[in-house]
Protein backbone atom coordinates (compact mmCIF):
# COMPACT_ATOMS: atom_id res chain seq x y z
CA UNK A 1 0.00 0.00 0.00
CA UNK A 2 1.25 3.93 -1.07
CA UNK A 3 2.71 5.70 2.22
CA UNK A 4 0.86 9.03 0.20
CA UNK A 5 -2.79 9.58 0.64
CA UNK A 6 -4.78 9.93 -2.36
CA UNK A 7 -6.83 13.31 -3.22
CA UNK A 8 -9.54 12.44 -6.25
CA UNK A 9 -10.70 15.80 -7.98
CA UNK A 10 -12.03 17.26 -11.12
CA UNK A 11 -10.00 20.13 -13.18
CA UNK A 12 -10.73 23.71 -11.86
CA UNK A 13 -12.90 22.64 -9.06
CA UNK A 14 -12.78 25.27 -6.13
CA UNK A 15 -13.88 22.38 -3.29
CA UNK A 16 -11.31 20.43 -4.74
CA UNK A 17 -8.81 22.86 -4.09
CA UNK A 18 -10.59 23.52 -0.88
CA UNK A 19 -9.27 19.76 -0.08
CA UNK A 20 -5.99 19.83 -1.12
CA UNK A 21 -5.10 23.34 0.60
CA UNK A 22 -6.11 21.12 3.60
CA UNK A 23 -3.99 18.23 2.75
CA UNK A 24 -1.07 20.53 1.97
CA UNK A 25 -1.67 22.56 5.47
CA UNK A 26 -1.23 19.54 7.00
CA UNK A 27 2.19 18.46 5.49
CA UNK A 28 0.17 15.44 4.34
CA UNK A 29 2.10 13.36 1.30
CA UNK A 30 -0.78 12.85 -1.20
CA UNK A 31 -1.20 13.37 -5.12
CA UNK A 32 -3.72 14.41 -6.91
CA UNK A 33 -5.98 12.41 -9.52
CA UNK A 34 -8.20 14.43 -11.91
CA UNK A 35 -11.18 12.75 -12.86
CA UNK A 36 -13.32 13.53 -16.00
CA UNK A 37 -16.11 16.12 -14.85
CA UNK A 38 -19.41 13.75 -14.49
CA UNK A 39 -17.92 10.79 -14.46
CA UNK A 40 -16.44 11.77 -11.38
CA UNK A 41 -19.78 10.58 -9.90
CA UNK A 42 -19.85 7.27 -10.72
CA UNK A 43 -15.60 7.08 -10.22
CA UNK A 44 -15.58 7.60 -6.94
CA UNK A 45 -18.29 4.96 -5.47
CA UNK A 46 -15.88 2.68 -7.52
CA UNK A 47 -12.91 3.79 -5.56
CA UNK A 48 -15.15 3.14 -2.25
CA UNK A 49 -16.99 6.27 -1.14
CA UNK A 50 -20.72 6.50 0.01
CA UNK A 51 -21.30 9.81 -2.09
CA UNK A 52 -20.85 10.95 -5.56
CA UNK A 53 -18.72 14.41 -4.97
CA UNK A 54 -15.45 15.72 -4.81
CA UNK A 55 -12.95 16.47 -2.53
CA UNK A 56 -12.60 12.46 -2.10
CA UNK A 57 -9.34 11.13 -0.07
CA UNK A 58 -8.89 8.07 0.57
CA UNK A 59 -5.86 8.11 2.88
CA UNK A 60 -2.33 5.78 3.08
CA UNK A 61 -4.08 3.52 5.76
CA UNK A 62 -7.19 2.95 3.24
CA UNK A 63 -9.54 4.97 5.49
CA UNK A 64 -11.92 7.84 3.49
CA UNK A 65 -13.01 11.09 4.00
CA UNK A 66 -15.26 13.17 1.18
CA UNK A 67 -16.14 16.69 1.48
CA UNK A 68 -14.74 19.94 2.44
CA UNK A 69 -16.08 20.27 5.85
CA UNK A 70 -15.52 16.21 6.69
CA UNK A 71 -12.35 16.14 5.28
CA UNK A 72 -10.86 19.36 7.92
CA UNK A 73 -11.76 17.33 10.79
CA UNK A 74 -10.93 14.04 9.23
CA UNK A 75 -7.19 16.05 9.10
CA UNK A 76 -7.52 17.09 12.49
CA UNK A 77 -8.48 13.92 13.96
CA UNK A 78 -5.13 12.22 12.23
CA UNK A 79 -2.84 14.72 13.16
CA UNK A 80 -4.40 17.47 15.13
CA UNK A 81 -1.59 20.15 14.47
CA UNK A 82 -1.37 22.51 12.70
CA UNK A 83 -5.08 22.68 13.31
CA UNK A 84 -7.83 23.22 10.71
CA UNK A 85 -10.89 23.51 13.27
CA UNK A 86 -10.42 25.83 16.16
CA UNK A 87 -12.53 25.76 18.80
CA UNK A 88 -14.50 28.96 17.96
CA UNK A 89 -18.24 28.72 16.72
CA UNK A 90 -17.71 31.87 14.47
CA UNK A 91 -14.97 29.61 12.26
CA UNK A 92 -17.44 27.03 11.97
CA UNK A 93 -20.19 29.23 10.74
CA UNK A 94 -18.21 31.08 8.32
CA UNK A 95 -16.82 27.47 6.91
CA UNK A 96 -20.68 26.49 6.60
CA UNK A 97 -21.84 29.38 4.91
CA UNK A 98 -18.60 29.69 2.37
CA UNK A 99 -20.20 25.52 1.39
CA UNK A 100 -23.27 26.25 1.18
CA UNK A 101 -23.57 29.21 0.04
CA UNK A 102 -20.34 30.96 -1.43
CA UNK A 103 -19.31 27.66 -3.01
CA UNK A 104 -22.41 27.54 -5.08
CA UNK A 105 -22.93 31.24 -5.52
CA UNK A 106 -19.27 31.31 -7.15
CA UNK A 107 -20.32 28.01 -8.96
CA UNK A 108 -23.05 29.36 -10.50
CA UNK A 109 -21.30 32.75 -11.54
CA UNK A 110 -18.92 30.92 -13.28
CA UNK A 111 -21.59 28.98 -15.44
CA UNK A 112 -23.43 31.41 -16.47
CA UNK A 113 -20.41 32.91 -17.81
CA UNK A 114 -19.55 30.07 -19.68
CA UNK A 115 -22.69 29.21 -21.46
CA UNK A 116 -24.34 32.98 -22.18
CA UNK A 117 -20.76 34.45 -23.12
CA UNK A 118 -17.08 32.62 -22.30
CA UNK A 119 -15.20 36.34 -23.00
CA UNK A 120 -16.46 37.12 -19.80
CA UNK A 121 -14.29 34.50 -18.50
CA UNK A 122 -10.38 35.00 -18.30
CA UNK A 123 -9.24 33.54 -21.56
CA UNK A 124 -12.65 31.47 -21.55
CA UNK A 125 -11.60 30.07 -18.27
CA UNK A 126 -8.73 28.69 -19.49
CA UNK A 127 -6.31 30.68 -17.13
CA UNK A 128 -6.44 31.42 -13.28
CA UNK A 129 -5.27 30.29 -9.95
CA UNK A 130 -7.26 27.19 -10.48
CA UNK A 131 -6.06 25.77 -13.32
CA UNK A 132 -8.28 25.46 -16.35
CA UNK A 133 -11.81 24.75 -15.75
CA UNK A 134 -13.53 21.70 -16.34
CA UNK A 135 -11.92 20.63 -19.76
CA UNK A 136 -9.14 21.81 -21.56
CA UNK A 137 -11.02 22.96 -24.63
CA UNK A 138 -13.55 26.18 -25.25
CA UNK A 139 -15.85 23.88 -27.27
CA UNK A 140 -15.99 21.28 -24.84
CA UNK A 141 -15.86 23.88 -21.56
CA UNK A 142 -18.69 25.51 -22.55
CA UNK A 143 -20.93 21.98 -23.32
CA UNK A 144 -19.57 21.29 -19.68
CA UNK A 145 -20.95 24.39 -18.06
CA UNK A 146 -24.38 23.22 -19.35
CA UNK A 147 -24.17 19.83 -17.78
CA UNK A 148 -23.03 21.68 -14.86
CA UNK A 149 -26.08 23.88 -14.80
CA UNK A 150 -28.60 20.89 -15.40
CA UNK A 151 -26.59 18.63 -12.63
CA UNK A 152 -26.88 21.36 -9.92
CA UNK A 153 -30.64 22.25 -11.38
CA UNK A 154 -29.74 26.06 -11.49
CA UNK A 155 -32.73 28.01 -12.68
CA UNK A 156 -32.46 31.03 -14.76
CA UNK A 157 -33.75 32.98 -12.67
CA UNK A 158 -31.63 32.21 -10.04
CA UNK A 159 -28.34 32.83 -12.60
CA UNK A 160 -30.06 36.35 -12.88
CA UNK A 161 -30.12 37.18 -9.56
CA UNK A 162 -26.75 35.75 -9.10
CA UNK A 163 -24.99 38.59 -11.11
CA UNK A 164 -26.60 41.18 -8.57
CA UNK A 165 -24.92 39.54 -4.95
CA UNK A 166 -21.18 40.20 -6.20
CA UNK A 167 -21.31 43.20 -3.59
CA UNK A 168 -23.26 41.35 -0.90
CA UNK A 169 -21.17 38.13 -1.45
CA UNK A 170 -17.77 40.24 -0.94
CA UNK A 171 -18.94 41.95 1.58
CA UNK A 172 -19.40 39.13 4.00
CA UNK A 173 -16.37 37.92 3.33
CA UNK A 174 -14.66 41.43 4.36
CA UNK A 175 -16.75 41.41 7.42
CA UNK A 176 -15.31 37.98 8.15
CA UNK A 177 -12.26 39.43 8.13
CA UNK A 178 -12.32 42.25 9.85
CA UNK A 179 -13.93 40.63 12.71
CA UNK A 180 -10.76 38.08 13.13
CA UNK A 181 -12.54 34.74 11.75
CA UNK A 182 -10.70 34.85 8.72
CA UNK A 183 -6.89 35.73 7.66
CA UNK A 184 -5.80 35.34 11.02
CA UNK A 185 -2.20 34.81 11.68
CA UNK A 186 -2.83 31.12 11.71
CA UNK A 187 -5.14 30.15 8.64
CA UNK A 188 -8.22 27.96 9.58
CA UNK A 189 -10.67 25.50 7.41
CA UNK A 190 -12.86 28.63 6.73
CA UNK A 191 -9.69 29.90 4.96
CA UNK A 192 -9.23 27.76 3.20
CA UNK A 193 -12.96 26.34 2.15
CA UNK A 194 -13.71 30.57 1.10
CA UNK A 195 -10.08 31.36 -0.52
CA UNK A 196 -10.96 29.00 -3.38
CA UNK A 197 -14.55 30.39 -4.12
CA UNK A 198 -12.98 33.30 -4.18
CA UNK A 199 -10.18 32.40 -6.74
CA UNK A 200 -12.83 31.08 -9.16
CA UNK A 201 -15.57 34.13 -9.17
CA UNK A 202 -12.43 35.85 -9.95
CA UNK A 203 -12.05 34.61 -13.41
CA UNK A 204 -14.98 36.67 -14.40
CA UNK A 205 -13.51 39.24 -15.75
CA UNK A 206 -16.05 41.96 -14.85
CA UNK A 207 -15.69 41.05 -10.93
CA UNK A 208 -12.12 40.80 -10.89
CA UNK A 209 -10.80 44.13 -10.30
CA UNK A 210 -13.61 44.94 -7.44
CA UNK A 211 -12.21 41.36 -5.55
CA UNK A 212 -8.54 42.16 -5.64
CA UNK A 213 -8.74 45.60 -4.14
CA UNK A 214 -11.12 44.11 -0.90
CA UNK A 215 -9.65 42.80 1.85
CA UNK A 216 -11.00 39.35 0.26
CA UNK A 217 -8.86 39.66 -2.71
CA UNK A 218 -5.91 39.67 0.38
CA UNK A 219 -7.07 36.10 1.76
CA UNK A 220 -7.39 34.85 -1.82
CA UNK A 221 -3.49 35.75 -2.89
CA UNK A 222 -2.04 34.71 0.71
CA UNK A 223 -3.89 31.08 -0.08
CA UNK A 224 -3.69 30.93 -3.32
CA UNK A 225 -0.74 33.15 -4.76
CA UNK A 226 -0.63 33.84 -8.54
CA UNK A 227 3.18 33.70 -8.05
Amino acid sequence: MSDEAILYAIPGSHAAMAGQLMLEHKGMPFRRVNVTPGWHRVYVRLRGFRGDRVPAVRFADGGRAQGTRGLARALDERQPEPRLVPDDPRVEEAERWGDEVLQQWARRMVVYAGIRDPDMLCAHGAEGRLGWLLMKRDGTRRAMARGVRAAFRMSSRQLREDQTRVGEMLDRVDALIADGVLNGERLNCADLQIAPSLALVEYRLDVRDELRARPAGELMERVLPLS
